[in-house]
């Protein structure tokens, strides 16, 4: 996908694919790209004003936590599987 950020609707596009990151990189190039401040102002209006956009920021932000506390699972499970693979070697 490629973004103009330029243009409010390729921002909106470009957006609904990941909001819970794409908010931070929106906020981000307002400060440090003032000349892209009209057309992110005008997709953040949008998406502000849009309930559907919102219930889409919702989810997406809940489908991330879901995915770092299911990483944290199973890092938790391969630390347990190593130590007992340590402790399996020592003993032999």
């Amino acid at each position: 996908m490629l973004l103009d950020l330029n243009e409010p609707d390729s921002i909106l596009a470009w957006w609904q694919v990941c909001p819970e990151r794409h908010d931070g990189f929106l906020d981000q190039k307002l400060r440090l790209n003032p000349e892209f401040g009209p057309a992110i102002r005008e997709a953040q209006r949008r998406i502000a004003a849009s309930e559907e956009l919102q219930g889409l920021r919702v989810s997406s932000l809940a489908q991330r936590r879901q995915q770092e506390a299911y990483q944290a699972e199973r890092r938790a499970a391969m630390s347990s599987v190593e130590m007992l693979r340590r402790e399996l070697a020592a003993a032999a």
